[in-house]
Order: structure tokens, then sequence, then C-alpha cells
């Protein structure tokens, strides 16, 4: 079915994924797309209060604050939601039966398994690339709040 040899991309495994896997992938891509959005934001926000050289107010630090804690806690949302979604397509996953064989159900059983297995592998890339972006905000507005004032 795919060649374990190499990754498998998740537009190769798309037909066989379940639909609640296909929606949680599309809500990957739209928690990326905030990411980023918010990344961009909390970069100029932070370049901002750089060139002033007043340091910034506590009301705009406090909401860097906010939306970093925000994107930590949706990306966390989405990995156990992701968990439950996996284990939920997992579960369907060992129900083959074909003729009464054993290495023949064996065989089906694993093949099933693979698309859930690179599901999974795409979906944690995905995780890992988010967790980097909200580390990079965090670290960013952590930096902007030790800035000395002059």
């Amino acid at each position: 079915m795919f060649d374990p040899s190499s990754p498998t991309r998740i537009w190769g495994v798309w037909p066989y994924l379940s639909s609640l896997e296909r929606l949680l992938l599309i809500g990957l891509i739209v928690l990326g797309a905030y990411v980023l959005f918010s990344a961009v934001f909390t970069v100029l926000r932070v370049r901002k209060g750089e060139e002033l050289r007043s340091g910034v107010n506590a009301q705009t630090l406090t909401a860097l604050r906010k939306r970093s804690t925000r994107v930590d806690k949706l990306i966390a949302m989405a990995f156990y939601l992701f968990g439950w979604v996996l284990f939920s397509g997992l579960h369907g996953a060992y129900s083959t039966i074909i003729n009464g064989k054993a290495p023949v159900v064996e065989r089906g059983i694993l093949q099933d398994f693979e698309p859930h297995f690179a599901f999974a592998a795409n979906a944690f890339f995905v995780f890992l690339m988010l967790y980097v972006v909200a580390w990079f905000i965090s670290s960013r507005v952590s930096r902007l709040a030790l800035q000395p004032i002059p």
C-alpha cells in the first residue's frame, strides 16, 4: 500500500482518512495560520516597543502575554483533540477479517494501520512546528518584559 522506506505525505493518505481525521487536519491548518499571524503580530509589536526605547506600557505587555498564553492553550487543546481522533480511528483498524486466515488477517490489520500512522506522523510534525513558533512568541514577549526602562 505505502512504501515504508520513505515518509508518507499527507496527500497520499488523504483518501484513506476518516472525516474526523480530515476535519482535524483542516483545523490544524487554521490553527497554524493563527499561530503564524500571532507570531508576526508579536514581532511587529516587540520591534515597535524596542524602537521607542522607552519601554512598553503594561497594557501592551499584558496583551502580548495573553496572546502568547492563548496560542499555547490552543496548541495544547488541539494536541489532546488529535489524540482522541487518532485513537478513535485506530479503534476500527483491527476489525478486518479476510477469509478467516491468520496471516492474511494480520497483514490486513497492519495495512489498515498505515494511514493512521502516516496521519499521526504528519500531525506530530505540524505540532512540532507550531510549538517552535509558540516558543518563539513566548521568548520575544519575555525578552521585551525584561528590558530595562531608561
